[in-house]
């Protein structure tokens, strides 16, 4: 029986990256993990087939979260695998989105790729908040997965860095909303992390030298690293840590 057996989570954007080294992670303490994606199933579905083969518990579900209607369906879902009524220890809102390699930058980005970003950053995690209030047992654990772009001016990044200055905000609120049923709610801000998500950025040439040699520690952060940060905060022994911004930044901004 592992640490939190007994306990369930889901993941948004759980499939990849850092998503996905958080549901590994939570499996592996015996959480039975809902892994959402928004369109594309088979990395979810790999996933949940690794963590059950592994004899951990978990399944994909569908789900776009800048959609009120997928945001339904989705915990539809959840309630069938998880029972009805309070059902939920632990939340993560992971799902994001970035430009995709688009100049997102604060003179030249488009409407539409700023209206998205929004959809996706902001919008996804105030209503996945929203629809989790009320199957949150006593006690669960809200976890929000920031950047340190919410932190830090960057013009070629505008709104993305908005966006997850606004999560900071999310976090802030909903701490206080639920902090008299116990619940905890913080904000993980990863620095720069080796993931598919920044492909473009580390596809220039030197961009991975020049980061690391810009972090303290030296080396770019893994999914492991943020994943980590996420495990400390939902065990019991972080209960009356809530409303914090936890930077997993190697000390970037030190």
């Amino acid at each position: 029986m592992g640490e939190h057996a007994g306990k369930t989570a889901l993941v948004t954007g759980g499939a990849r990256g850092i998503g996905a080294a958080i549901s590994r992670r939570l499996a592996a303490t015996g959480v039975h993990v809902a892994i959402n994606y928004a369109s594309r199933s088979d990395a979810a579905d790999t996933l949940a087939g690794e963590i059950v083969a592994a004899g951990g518990q978990a399944f994909a579900v569908r789900g776009d979260v800048s959609s009120l209607a997928d945001i339904a369906a989705m915990f539809a879902r959840c309630d069938a695998h998880f029972g009805d009524a309070a059902n939920l220890d632990i939340l993560v809102n992971n799902a994001g989105i970035g430009s995709n390699g688009a100049d997102a930058s604060l003179k030249r980005s488009s409407e539409a790729l700023f209206d998205r970003m929004m959809a996706v950053n902001v919008k996804g995690p105030h209503f996945v908040t929203q629809a989790a209030l009320p199957r949150l047992r006593d006690g669960g654990r809200i976890v929000n997965i920031g950047s340190m772009s919410g932190k830090v001016g960057q013009p070629f990044a505008a709104g993305y860095g908005l966006g997850k200055r606004a999560l900071q905000s999310l976090t802030f609120s909903t701490a206080l909303e639920v902090a008299k049923r116990q619940i905890t709610c913080n904000l993980i801000a990863p620095g720069a992390v080796a993931t598919d998500f920044i492909a473009a950025l580390r596809a220039k040439p030197g961009w991975d030298e020049a980061t690391s040699r810009h972090t303290p520690m030296g080396r770019l952060g893994t999914p492991d690293d943020i994943a980590g940060a996420v495990m400390m905060l939902i065990g019991d022994d972080a209960r009356w840590v809530t409303g914090q911004i936890i930077e997993a930044s190697g000390g970037l901004s030190l």
